[in-house]
């Protein structure tokens, strides 16, 4: 006898996402976006309850498509938190399982790792682009209750993912291949701190470094996306992850008026989502189905 599970809600969009799938399956084939694993995970369906956490790192690192045999993304996003409690820097999607983190620098040397040994099998690094990109957010809580960051965190909290940077750019020299590292975050202070760390400690070598404004839910619904002029012009930023369900009449114009590249991120490749990839065509997508949006560009393409 065939058993059955309910479906989750944030299963119901990929579900419908099979309806939509034809639908904008046509376009420019020169067209290929930086796909990257959102949080960390890429196992489908989509999870959020597994997100930032090691194990889901580990099997979506496992994940292959084609031939030869090539990871569904062109790079991994890593959340960041400052737990103040402790004075540890971790990987972790919030702070309500303390427990189930692990700290960033662990993530880094098992990512080293994991590509070291994918040079050494002579297979792809990345689904399509030259460099993996390592797309670093910086959270602005640094406890379960919510508190922002004092001075003194941020400068801790930018020290150590700078040290992330570092590390993942040593061991692409040491092994030959190249890195991307891309700074984001929903707090611009926290951007800052980072622009004023880089200067002082990172040898990036030719390893592109970039910082990401972040965008999503707005007032009155959350406060947490700030006005893009909260963002400073002099520290480098120059490109916007932002979700396309929340665009509002004049994002797009605003963004380029910066000179800022395009980013989307999301959960669910919804129709409409997949719809707003084929008319904006931005530069990254962070994306919690990787499988499936690669599938989707391949057949687009």
């Amino acid at each position: 006898m065939t058993s059955f599970r309910p479906v989750k809600w944030w299963e119901i969009p990929a579900l419908l996402m099979l309806f939509g799938f034809g639908v904008a399956a046509c376009g420019d084939d020169t067209y290929q976006p930086r796909v990257i694993c959102h949080n960390a995970n890429c196992q489908e369906p989509a999870d959020p309850e597994n997100d930032s956490l090691m194990d889901s790192f580990e099997r979506s690192m496992d994940l292959e498509v084609g031939d030869p045999e090539a990871p569904p993304f062109d790079g991994v996003e890593i959340d960041t938190f400052w737990w103040a409690e402790s004075d540890r820097c971790l990987m972790a999607h919030d702070l309500d399982r303390p427990d189930d983190t692990v700290d960033a620098h662990e993530v880094i040397d098992h990512l080293n790792e994991r590509l070291e040994q994918r040079i050494d099998d002579e297979l792809p690094i990345t689904r399509y682009h030259d460099e993996f990109t390592v797309l670093i957010e910086l959270k602005d809580d640094v406890s379960e209750h919510g508190d922002s960051h004092s001075a003194g965190e941020r400068r801790l909290h930018a020290e150590c993912v700078v040290e992330m940077a570092q590390s993942a750019i040593d061991a692409a020299d040491a092994n030959g291949y190249s890195v991307e590292i891309i700074y984001m975050s929903f707090a611009p202070g926290l951007l800052v701190e980072v622009a004023e760390v880089m200067d002082d400690q990172l040898d990036a070598g030719d390893h592109p470094v970039r910082l990401s404004a972040l965008q999503g839910i707005r007032r009155p619904v959350s406060d947490r996306t700030l006005p893009l002029d909260e963002y400073p012009d002099d520290i480098g930023i120059d490109l916007v992850s932002t979700h396309p369900q929340w665009l509002a009449p004049g994002d797009l114009d605003a963004y380029a008026s910066r000179g800022w590249d395009l980013g989307f991120w999301s959960f669910n490749l919804t129709p409409d989502i997949l719809d707003a990839i084929r008319r904006y065509e931005p530069d990254y997508v962070t994306t919690s189905q990787a499988p499936s949006l690669a599938g989707w560009l391949d057949t687009r393409n």
